[in-house]
């Protein structure tokens, strides 16, 4: 299109001889801090850069004073550099500015204009600014600013007829930006409210109605959301208020109950007032963190406002930049208000509910759970996130192309990226009826429904012309899978398998009765009572988007009949509570079932089965929600005192304490998602906590009860060894020994009675101390039980061998000579009598008995001390 526009360029002096002095690198560097702060400034002052051109860029604005503030300032900003750097490192640069129409084409400009502005440059001096007359002509009385024209005469290659003008500032002198005020609103198509687009028409074609004289620009984008330049701060709130109450009048008839009113606000300060270049990127906001229904202010916009006129702000987060979150009493959220936002998206299309997942959005050969080939843990990963973040992603994820999703699925390694939850949980609610649970259940031996269906991987027992049907069944080729299952009929005609992939080829062929009569064959075939129960809820799911209650009321009985504890068939009941409006029963079930197993809760939210009853549903979750959340904070504050009391108790660096110190790191973890699986898990931690706590209080009381009783054990043994020790001496030092520890052990008696934690920690601390103690003092206690054995052992060796030397020396000395005597009368030729004298027969008598008298003496001392030892 052909516009006014004032273009503007800028060139560096001399670079061609910097890259030749300095090279190719350090050239380049000073081209780009060059651009750097061209490109900048510009930008600031509400321009746009079409491109740089070597060591030049070329830029264009839609109003002459802000590109000439915008020249000014970008001088400035070099001319402070220079004054830092080096003269081989300065820069100086020169600027052309011209005026006129010109051909905006493709992101680039072209006309005229562009070659003045050209040539305006190349006739400036370093740190010089040429504008055009055209330029002088448009300014009103500029500040600060003067325009001194110049004597091109002398300087070659000159126009004819151009006339220049030297741009000149006062020093000091500061040209800020023109502020304007942007409001962008953003109609949410994603929410699948279907009154929104005749509404959201209505506006668009009697928007005067509603800004009238208080914007300047209005542009609308191509998804129909709308930009609007207001004239003063207050009319953007203003704007956005009416805005929000004409929807919401029109989407509710006037009813306030309204729970989301589907747009997105977003008000903004900023040089809007320069190119036409304005799009939802230029806000710099994160919208899939933008709450439907409020206004998000950024900072500065929020400082130009009338703050009487405007409600106090919450700080937001997940945006590029500091935004506050604003809401309006009326429109503000209450106890019946939706934790999830996005149920309807899903409701979106014109087809007949999907088997597979309950979407309207595709027909159900097209079902994106059949590119699902794997058990994924959507629900719990979707448990752990708060409402905020859930519905953040959600907004994203059904924004986006299926298409992209379906790219990502393929790369196995982006399974686990947080853009894919809202894909796998979303199919997660009805995965029972998917055929990757068909594989997932495929040859199962497990006896219990509870088992197989938590369990992440299959048996086994893949392969055969089966598997391969189903497989087909998956990719949509209905026609090869026929001919398979034809020839598996024939050959396996009692195999449950092969009825199930029937039923399912009929399903996808839209023969709802055929695809009824093989799961009812394949029933009959079915042996385990797992089988049973998965075919009965896959006939459960086909009686439902039938509308035939009464008969899956039946399946959902044959269920409870085989396993009364199934939870699938709680939920499956559920809904067809639901389905037959008997709200009351099936809410109250619905809730119970949450208590019994928490994946309910995200199931409760995001199943389009319930869409219809959100309003119902999501109030009772929402108190759900509280008190989970109640009971968290309450368990967490009582794990964590009696950590510290544990912690005071048995020490900082205690083992115990080591292990618990990453529960609680984790539950703080867990306490910053606000979410429902957290504040569970915080529940469950925090009990594990305090019963460890407790727990191991009570054993290392029991510990150290036993502990004291041993001590007290070894203290008693050892003082009556000390009233028993033979010699006083030794005894008297073997009770001083011992008194300091008795004193101990009473002392500790009076502190264990206290309940105080530093006397607990202190009286264990004792405790192990007194019994080192007793370790030592036993020590020398032995040594003295050593004396005492070797003092009683020559004592006992002495008394002994005197009375026996004694005994064999009155022998020898009496006895021995009165007998030789007489034997030698009566004995005369007796060999032992030949010896001469009386003298030979004692000493040899003296000689032996000695030394067996000592002998049995030794024998009979070491007796005596074993029978003494203890």
């Amino acid at each position: 299109m052909i516009k006014k526009i004032t273009v503007f360029f800028t060139d560096i002096i001399g670079s061609t001889d910097f890259f030749k002095s300095y090279g190719d690198v350090a050239g380049r560097q000073m081209l780009q801090k060059h651009e750097r702060i061209v490109a900048g400034t510009i930008i600031e002052y509400g321009g746009t850069v079409v491109k740089n051109i070597g060591d030049s860029v070329m830029a264009y604005f839609l109003d002459p004073w802000e590109t000439v503030k915008s020249a000014v300032r970008i001088q400035q900003k070099f001319s402070k550099y220079n004054r830092g750097a080096p003269p081989e490192n300065q820069i100086h640069v020169r600027i052309g500015i011209h005026n006129g129409d010109a051909i905006i084409e493709d992101d680039d400009i072209f006309g005229d204009v562009v070659n003045v502005a050209s040539k305006l440059t190349s006739l400036a001096h370093g740190d010089q600014i040429l504008v055009s007359e055209e330029v002088c002509r448009s300014m009103k009385e500029p500040k600060d600013i003067s325009f001194n024209v110049i004597d091109l005469s002398d300087r070659r290659g000159t126009p004819k007829g151009l006339k220049a003008f030297d741009v000149g500032w006062s020093d000091g002198a500061v040209f800020e930006p023109v502020t304007a005020i942007a409001l962008c609103v953003r109609p949410l198509w994603e929410l699948g409210i279907s009154d929104l687009e005749p509404i959201w028409n209505r506006l668009l074609d009697g928007r005067g109605i509603l800004w009238r004289g208080k914007s300047e620009q209005e542009k609308i984008l191509q998804d129909r959301s709308v930009i609007l330049i207001a004239k003063r701060p207050d009319d953007a709130f203003e704007i956005s208020h009416k805005l929000f109450l004409y929807i919401r009048d029109g989407l509710s008839g006037g009813d306030v109950t309204l729970q989301v009113v589907p747009v997105q606000v977003v008000i903004d300060a900023g040089p809007y007032l320069g190119t036409d270049t304005l799009n939802l990127e230029s806000f710099g906001v994160c919208w899939e963190a933008v709450t439907p229904g409020s206004i998000l202010i950024s900072h500065r916009a929020y400082s130009m406002i009338d703050k009487g006129n405007a409600p106090a702000p919450s700080q937001a987060s997940g945006h590029d930049k500091p935004f506050f979150e604003m809401r309006i009493d009326d429109w503000e959220q209450n106890d019946h208000s939706l934790l999830f936002l996005y149920q309807n998206a899903f409701l979106r299309g014109g087809h007949v509910p999907c088997f597979y997942c309950g979407s309207t959005v595709h027909d159900v050969s097209h079902c994106p759970s059949k590119n699902i080939t794997e058990m994924t843990h959507g629900i719990t990963r979707a448990g752990y996130l708060s409402f905020d973040m859930l519905n953040s992603l959600f907004l994203a994820y059904v924004s986006k192309k299926g298409h992209e999703v379906d790219g990502v699925l393929k790369r196995r390694d982006h399974m686990d990226k947080d853009g894919l939850i809202p894909h796998c949980a979303f199919y997660d609610v009805k995965k029972y009826f998917q055929l990757r649970f068909f594989k997932h259940i495929w040859d199962t031996k497990v006896p219990e429904w509870n088992k197989i269906a938590r369990a992440t991987v299959g048996e086994g027992g893949k392969g055969g012309f089966v598997w391969l049907a189903q497989d087909c069944i998956r990719v949509s080729n209905l026609t090869q899978a026929e001919s398979l299952l034809k020839t598996c009929l024939e050959k396996y005609p009692g195999d449950y398998k092969v009825y199930c992939a029937l039923g399912f080829l009929n399903l996808e062929r839209k023969k709802i009765l055929s695809a009824e009569y093989y799961f009812t064959r394949a029933l009959s075939h079915a042996k385990l009572k797992t089988q049973k129960i998965y075919i009965l809820l896959l006939l459960c799911r086909l009686f439902y988007i039938s509308d035939n209650m009464e008969k899956a009321s039946d399946a959902i009985r044959e269920i409870k009949y085989a396993d009364p504890y199934c939870p699938e068939a709680a939920y499956q009941e559920i809904l067809a509570a639901f389905r037959q409006g008997r709200n009351t029963v099936a809410l109250e079930r619905l809730v119970n079932l949450v208590r019994a197993d928490r994946d309910y809760f995200i199931c409760a939210l995001i199943d389009p089965d319930l869409a219809q009853y959100n309003t119902v549903i999501h109030p009772e979750l929402c108190k759900l929600f509280r008190v989970v959340k109640e009971e968290a904070l309450s368990s967490v504050k009582r794990a964590e005192t009696e950590f510290e009391t544990f912690k005071k108790l048995v020490g900082e660096g205690d083992d115990e304490v080591e292990k618990l110190s990453p529960l609680l790191a984790e539950i703080r973890e867990l306490s910053s998602t606000d979410s429902y699986f957290g504040y569970l898990d915080m529940i469950h931690q925090s009990n594990v906590i305090t019963n460890i706590c407790v727990t191991v209080i009570q054993r290392r009381e029991k510990e150290f009860s036993g502990k004291l009783r041993a001590i007290e054990t070894r203290l008693h043994q050892n003082l009556a060894y000390a009233d028993r020790y033979h010699y006083r001496m030794c005894s008297s030092t073997a009770r001083i020994l011992l008194g300091p520890v008795e004193k101990a052990i009473g002392h500790l008696k009076t502190m264990s009675l206290s309940s105080r934690p530093d006397v607990f920690a202190a009286v264990l601390r004792r405790c192990d101390e007194i019994w080192r103690d007793l370790d030592k003092i036993e020590g020398k206690l032995e040594r003295l039980a050593l004396y005492e054995t070797v003092g009683l052992f020559m004592a006992s060796f002495l008394r002994n061998a005197a009375m026996i030397v004694a005994v064999i020396l009155f022998v020898a000395l009496v006895i021995v000579p009165n007998m030789v005597y007489y034997c030698k009368i009566l004995l005369p030729d007796f060999i032992l009598l030949k010896l001469e004298g009386v003298w030979a027969y004692q000493k040899q008598f003296i000689v032996f008995g000695v030394i067996g008298g000592l002998v049995i003496s030794l024998c009979r001392s070491l007796k005596g001390i074993f029978k003494s030892s203890p």
